[in-house]
């Protein structure tokens, strides 16, 4: 496979953990972090926000964490926290990998840039599964899944073990769960329900109709006495 692109962050450790820490570093305009690794306590960092947001418009999976000292470590990203109404990154998780221990990872699974060839007979794309659980040594681990939809005809359907993965990728999602499927665009619209008006429903009362007529019932009745 192709050789993939570097991605590196510049980090902090951090001496302190806890709450109020993690509030002194956002201050500061920087973003608390833990680097998880197999038999070791978690290692307090923190990242630039930038930096960090700058990286956040890729797509990847894989980072390698640069140190003060020159201190390299090539971590997984596994959680971002985020804070709803702001929309910034409150919290990372890392987990440092070993080039020859093989690791699981949620990858995001694109169509490819052709469209099917159903679409041009009725039909519409639909992706119900948008990540793919896979398992794969770090070197091998591709940062997304695309996957080729331009023979799809209206009806067909690509499940999980349809796909054709990168060399030494195994797939960890059931096989059977549906990735795309071609559907009828016109069955989908007779299969909306028309909105009816009901059988039995009243008709629509005029304002003051019924106070005039008993009005008119009255006047009647007075001449005939």
């Amino acid at each position: 496979m192709a050789n993939k692109v570097k991605h590196v962050l510049n980090v902090s450790d951090r001496a302190v953990k806890g709450s109020a820490e993690a509030r002194r570093v956002r201050a500061q305009g920087l973003i608390p972090a833990v680097v998880y690794s197999k038999g070791a306590a978690g290692r307090a960092i923190s990242v630039k926000a930038p930096e960090w947001e700058a990286l956040s418009q890729h797509e990847f999976n894989i980072v390698t964490l640069q140190f003060e000292g020159g201190e390299e470590v090539r971590a997984l990203l596994k959680e971002t926290q985020r804070k709803f109404i702001k929309g910034t990154t409150s919290h990372i998780d890392f987990l440092e990998i070993r080039k020859d221990v093989a690791i699981e990872a949620e990858l995001p699974i694109h169509p490819g840039f052709e469209q099917p060839v159903g679409c041009s007979r009725g039909g519409l794309l639909e992706q119900v599964l948008h990540t793919l659980k896979v398992e794969a040594l770090p070197d091998a681990l591709p940062e997304l899944i695309e996957v080729n939809v331009a023979a799809m005809n209206v009806g067909d359907v690509i499940h999980v073990s349809d796909l054709v993965l990168p060399e030494g990728v195994k797939a960890k999602s059931h096989g059977e769960l549906v990735v795309f499927e071609v559907v009828d665009a016109a069955a989908m619209a007779e299969d909306v329900p028309a909105t009816e008006p009901a059988e039995n429903a009243a008709e629509p009362e005029i304002v003051g109709a019924k106070e005039k007529a008993e009005k008119a019932a009255e006047r009647e009745e007075a001449k005939k006495k």
